[in-house]
């Protein structure tokens, strides 16, 4: 069974800025994407493995969240950025335990 809601979820685009945040948040966001392609393209493959690579991709899009809170500023995000990102986080975690048990 396909992780597609799981892999919808977690992708998490990172807002252009400046210095080491921007680029920071650009390589993990990379990481997301190369994380959500991976799932997408194991459509097929046991519910192990995807859970497996599920549980990767939400820990790549989770460390992007914590660099674009914590340079928040200089990514010029909105509170309600970040808070839509939780609740991404948040709903891919909840269908992880669903399919995947934990």
């Amino acid at each position: 069974m396909k992780l597609a809601l799981l892999a919808a979820a977690a992708v998490i685009v990172a807002t252009p800025a400046f210095a080491d945040c921007q680029s920071d948040a650009q390589l993990q966001a990379q990481k997301v994407r190369a994380a959500t392609q991976t799932l997408q393209e194991q459509s097929n493959a046991p519910m192990a493995e995807q859970c497996r690579t599920g549980m990767g991709l939400i820990a790549e899009a989770k460390r992007l969240n914590t660099i674009r809170q914590n340079c928040q500023a200089e990514l010029q995000l909105t509170a309600q950025d970040l808070q839509q990102a939780d609740q991404r986080i948040q709903a891919a975690d909840q269908e992880y335990a669903a399919r995947c048990g934990g």
